[in-house]
């Protein structure tokens, strides 16, 4: 014997479904609009690259354009060195 399935035309049937989305993201203490709302609150985690701008940008203009590298150095010394024998011939 088969079994009859609920049906919507039923006789006696009743939606207990509830509220639909759009009344639930309505009401601010309910559960659908309290996680939309931690979501939208929540603390987004700044990029690799967005991280090394805000360093950049914090440190200042005179460490980004005096550059830290031994080829600098050398050249920064070099340059001092000449400076100095230009200034000893004069």
């Amino acid at each position: 014997m088969a079994r009859i399935k609920k049906s919507r035309k039923a006789t006696g049937f009743i939606d207990n479904s509830g509220p639909s989305r759009s009344e639930r993201l309505a009401d601010p203490e309910s559960y659908d609009s309290r996680r939309r709302r931690a979501q939208a609150e929540k603390k987004k985690n700044a990029s690799v690259y967005e991280k090394q701008r805000q360093d950049n940008a914090s440190s200042g203009e005179n460490q980004s354009t005096e550059r830290k590298t031994r080829l600098a150095d050398k050249i920064r010394k070099l340059n001092e060195d000449k400076k100095a024998q230009d200034e000893s011939s004069d």
